[in-house]
C-alpha cells in the first residue's frame, strides 16, 4: 500500500479558518450558546459567547482541512466524460450526477438498454456479482453505445454482498482510440495478406508504391513514398485521393541534406509528427517544419498535420490524418512501415528473379 505524506499549509488552512469566519451560521450558534451558559451560570461577560465561537471556528476548519482532497475525489466522477452511474438489475439507472446525468437526460435514457446493447445487461450483471481476489483484474467487458459512437470498457460492482438490495455501481472508461487501434492493425494484416498473394502482380507492374497510397489513403490526406538512391537522397513520389481515383505525382528528390521532416526523421531514426494546432498561423507551422514545395503544391490543400518514419532505404511521410494523431497512431504507423519495408524486399526478389530469368533465356539465345 502506498503512503502519501500529509504537509501541514498554513495558508491553506487559514483560508478554510477564514471561509468558517465569513458564515453567519456559527455566530448564531455562538450567540445561543453563550445565553444558556450565562442563564445557568448566573454569570455574563463576553467569555461564553467568544469560545464556543472559536471552537467551532477551529473543528470545522480542522475537519474541512483534513477533507480537502476527499471532496476533490467526490467530485470526480461527476466530472469525467465517460458515464458512471448507479443501477438496479433490471437496468433501471437510480442515480448519476455531473456530465453522466446531463448526457442521459438529453438523451432521455432511463435504463441502460438505451444506452448500449441490451444483450450487454446480463454480461454487466456478471461482472457486478464477480469475486475477484484483491490481486487480480476486475473483470470487464468491452461494447459500443452508438449514442456516443464510442466505444467504451465496462465494470461494475455490487453495493452490497450478492446484490441483495439490487443497487449496482457501473463506470465506464473510453477505450475508442484503442478500439481504433485495433481494427486498423486489422485492416494492416488484411492489406499484408493481400500484398503476399499479389506480389508477382505488383512486381511486373512495379506498382507497390500504389497499393500502399491506396490503404494509407483511406485515413489519410495525402502520401509521399520514397526510397533512397546511390547517393542517399530520397526519391520517390506523391500520392492523393481525387474524385476519379488515386492521382500521382512525378518523381520528386528530396536532397540528403534537406531538413524537410521525412529527411529529419531518416537522420534521427524516430517518428516525427507535428499538428498545425500548435502553431499561431500555418506560416508558422511550415517555417518549424519545412515540407517539399512541390509536395505541398502537388497535395493542393493547407497541410494540418504530418506522420514521417522511415526502415532500411524507405521513407514515408503521410499527410492530414482524419482526427488527433496519437500514439496509437505513432505505433500503428512504425507497424505499417516497418512491415511494408518488408513486403519491398520481396518485391525486389521477385524483380531480380524474374530479371535473372531474363538474362539467362536472353544468354542462351
Amino acid at each position: 500500500m502506498s503512503e502519501h505524506k500529509n504537509e501541514f499549509s498554513l495558508k491553506t488552512y487559514l483560508k478554510f479558518v477564514r471561509a468558517e469566519l465569513g458564515g453567519l451560521q456559527i455566530y448564531m450558534n455562538a450567540l445561543a450558546i453563550g445565553f444558556i451558559i450565562c442563564f445557568f451560570t448566573a454569570h455574563y461577560s463576553i467569555v461564553p459567547f467568544v469560545v464556543p465561537l472559536f471552537v467551532q471556528v477551529i473543528a470545522r476548519s480542522n475537519v474541512k482541512y483534513r477533507q480537502r482532497h476527499l471532496s476533490a475525489l467526490v467530485e470526480l466522477p461527476s466530472q469525467t466524460d465517460a458515464p458512471v452511474f448507479i443501477m438496479n438489475r433490471q437496468g433501471v439507472i437510480l442515480l448519476s450526477v455531473g456530465k453522466t446525468q446531463d448526457l442521459f437526460q438529453q438523451r432521455g435514457i432511463n435504463r441502460i438498454q438505451e444506452f448500449i446493447d441490451p444483450e450487454s445487461l446480463a454480461s454487466i450483471l456478471e461482472i457486478a456479482e464477480a469475486h475477484t481476489a484483491p490481486d487480480e483484474a476486475s473483470p470487464s467487458m468491452e461494447a459500443r453505445s452508438e449514442i456516443t459512437r464510442r466505444w467504451y470498457e465496462i465494470k461494475a460492482k455490487a453495493m452490497s454482498p450478492a446484490g441483495s438490495d439490487g443497487k449496482i455501481l457501473v463506470w465506464f472508461q473510453d477505450i475508442t482510440q484503442r478500439k481504433g487501434y485495433d481494427f486498423r492493425l486489422r485492416d494492416l494484416l488484411r492489406y499484408s495478406d493481400s500484398l503476399l498473394v499479389s506480389l508477382e502482380d505488383l512486381a511486373d507492374a512495379d506498382a507497390e508504391f500504389e497499393h500502399l497510397s491506396s490503404f494509407l489513403l483511406k485515413d489519410y490526406g495525402a502520401v509521399f513514398i520514397t526510397r533512397t538512391d546511390a547517393r542517399k537522397n530520397l526519391v520517390g513520389s506523391v500520392f492523393k485521393q481525387t474524385a476519379s481515383g488515386i492521382e500521382r505525382s512525378g518523381a520528386v528528390m528530396i536532397p540528403n541534406e534537406s531538413l524537410a521532416p521525412i529527411n529529419v526523421s531518416r537522420q534521427r531514426a524516430e517518428i516525427i509528427t507535428d499538428d498545425i494546432a500548435g502553431y499561431n498561423s500555418p506560416e508558422a507551422f511550415l517555417e518549424k517544419n519545412p515540407l517539399d514545395p512541390r509536395v505541398v503544391d502537388f497535395i493542393g490543400v493547407p497541410i494540418r498535420n504530418f506522420i514521417t518514419y522511415n526502415e532500411a532505404d524507405l521513407s514515408i511521410i503521410a499527410f492530414n490524418f482524419r482526427s488527433k494523431i496519437t500514439s496509437y497512431e505513432k505505433r500503428f504507423f512504425e507497424i505499417l512501415v516497418n512491415n511494408y519495408r518488408t513486403m519491398v524486399m520481396l518485391v525486389d526478389l521477385e524483380k531480380k528473379y524474374k530479371h535473372s530469368i531474363a538474362d539467362a533465356r536472353d544468354e542462351a539465345l
